[in-house]
């Protein structure tokens, strides 16, 4: 891959990462690195408990109304 392809491809990815609510991405990116040492049993189970409760948050009901009403979600936390 040439410079510049690499560089359009790591621009365009980040325009896609953007466009979700800080707190999840955080969120991602905590539970990654905590589980970078776990058993795979004991990573599935915190990815587990991470997710349900991700899913309580004012941006996952959000996400999930968009889904629904088949809109663009408006992130609380950007």
């Amino acid at each position: 891959m040439l410079p510049a392809e690499l560089e359009a491809a790591t621009r365009e990815l980040a325009g896609k990462i953007a466009r979700y609510g800080l707190s999840a991405i955080g969120a991602g990116k905590r539970a990654f690195y905590q589980q970078i040492n776990m058993e795979d049993f004991q990573a599935l189970n915190y990815a587990t408990e991470v997710i349900s409760l991700n899913t309580t948050t004012s941006d996952a009901q959000e996400g999930i109304r968009a889904f629904l009403e088949k809109r663009e979600p408006s992130w609380l936390d950007n």
